[in-house]
């Protein structure tokens, strides 16, 4: 029977385990790093030397956001404590008082009971700071690693508070095999590591060296391969292109004339507050493609088209000239048709936009969207219909309705309703431009439009409970990632 030949540092291990039982490999000590440890371990289980078990224990870390709340208070104790002072806030002065963490603290504050009420929070509940003080300890004591399962700590996982780690770890115990081969042990002082140092030195000419077994155990190498979001773009962008249509581009920056008013958005719409969209400073000229288009916005929006009416305020040119990052790529669809005004037209753009969001397990403040578009004079709704279901079908969505919506610049608008695991979820919007869009800038077929956001797609398709996990980094995700396509 073929000797089984073990190295030095397998020979360490064995004799440090012999007479124990149920070794956790982070306490053995051999005078040797953690990963000569490891890696001897790999080889003593390959050489069924060794019997090992492998257990998972879940760890938590705080994160940045979690230690500012941890120091500062949470957004929600703010409030609940401006709150209980002033007795009654707007939504506007909470805004004011919390800037970019006001919606955080009213979607908190509404889960524990204090719900705003047109347009109004009323302070109505004494009896919260328990839960706040009860937040502070959970959180304290993830900090200071000294914590049990709480049922807080899955709301703060959601929230970015606190990371969830599985570590493994391995027990091991010797067996018969590994007693015998330990029993008839004998030491050559064999040479383990060849080191630049030992050949510079010449120490290697006086050494011995262990055969090299080419039978040994390799790890597995994985290869490089597209992330998860590439590989979802590309399969989506095969989708349009197989169904005929041409994939268009934009830009980041966007003046608002652009991003918005070309789209019929009215200057006091929500949509352009500074805690919704990223504003620039403008420090040097961009062009704007034809002056002559800042003419048509005014008075479309001061005084409508045709028999359609406008906004009847007085439109600012100084507003329209703002610089901000896009906040949707409906702005790609409506410059290249702009640009592009032959017929029919079938274009499409997967790029990203940039809200002013506070992120939370399923919003990003830079995002993907994907975008689609016709511009045909046999366009109607009965063909948006039909591409939204032909689409949404290849995406692997059988079972779709739709459902009337709202969207300042299409009217009839549609939101696409889908079908998982006997659960509907809204996927995206659709609908076709008001004339008030179109008809300005020489457009006069129809123009569908629909559109969906890439990060909640691959959610669904890569069975994901928070959105920020598609950017963790997780190299075992990376490595064994699947799909529904």
């Amino acid at each position: 029977m073929e000797k089984t030949e073990i190295s030095n540092y397998e020979y360490k291990i064995l004799n440090y385990i012999k007479d124990k039982k149920d070794v956790n490999e982070n306490n053995i000590n051999i005078n040797e790093n953690e990963r000569i440890i490891s890696s001897s371990i790999s080889y003593l289980e390959f050489k069924k030397l060794i019997d090992v078990r492998k257990e998972y224990k879940k760890t938590y870390s705080i994160t940045d956001e979690g230690n500012e709340y941890l120091k500062n208070g949470f957004p929600e104790e703010k409030l609940y404590n401006i709150l209980k002072d002033k007795k009654e806030l707007t939504v506007r002065e909470i805004q004011n008082y919390l800037n970019d963490k006001y919606k955080i603290a009213m979607a908190n504050l509404a889960k524990l009971g204090i719900k705003p009420v047109n347009g109004k929070i009323v302070y109505n509940n004494d009896n919260l700071n328990n839960i706040f003080n009860e937040n502070r300890l959970v959180l304290s004591g993830i900090k200071n690693k000294k914590y049990s399962e709480n049922k807080k700590i899955n709301e703060f996982i959601k929230r970015n508070l606190i990371t969830e780690k599985n570590n493994l770890t391995r027990i091991i115990n010797i067996n018969d095999s590994g007693l015998n081969v330990l029993k008839n042990y004998e030491n050559n002082d064999y040479m383990e590591l060849l080191t630049p140092e030992i050949i510079a030195s010449g120490e290697w000419k006086d050494k011995k060296f262990r055969k090299y077994d080419l039978n040994s155990r390799v790890e597995r190498i994985n290869g490089a391969g597209l992330h998860p979001l590439t590989y979802l773009i590309e399969e989506i962008r095969k989708i349009f292109l197989e169904m005929g249509f041409t994939e268009m581009h934009g830009h980041y920056m966007e003046y608002t004339a652009w991003n918005m008013d070309m789209l019929f958005i009215p200057q006091d719409h929500p949509a352009r507050d500074l805690q919704d969209t990223f504003y620039l400073k403008n420090n040097s000229e961009m062009e704007l493609e034809d002056p002559e288009i800042l003419k048509i916005v005014k008075r479309v929006h001061e005084k409508g088209y045709k028999n359609y009416p406008g906004w009847n305020y007085k439109w600012s040119e100084e507003e329209a000239k703002k610089i901000i990052l896009r906040t949707h790529t409906t702005v790609n669809t409506i410059r290249h048709l702009y640009h592009n005004k032959e017929e029919p037209q079938f274009v499409f753009s997967i790029e990203k936009v940039f809200r002013h969001e506070s992120v939370d397990w399923k919003h990003l403040s830079e995002l993907y969207q994907i975008e689609g578009s016709v511009y045909s004079k046999d366009a109607n709704l009965s063909t948006l219909k039909w591409l939204l279901r032909e689409f949404y079908s290849r995406l692997g969505f059988d079972n779709i309705r739709f459902l009337p919506s709202y969207y300042p610049y299409t009217e009839p608008s549609m939101d696409v309703i889908v079908d998982i695991n006997g659960k509907e979820v809204e996927m995206g919007g659709s609908g076709i431009f008001r004339p008030e869009v179109t008809r300005p800038l020489g457009l006069k077929s129809p123009v569908l439009a629909f559109g969906l956001g890439l990060e909640r797609l691959a959610m669904i398709y890569y069975n994901l409970n928070d959105i920020r996990e598609i950017y963790n980094g997780d190299l075992n995700w990376l490595k064994n990632y699947k799909i529904r396509f």
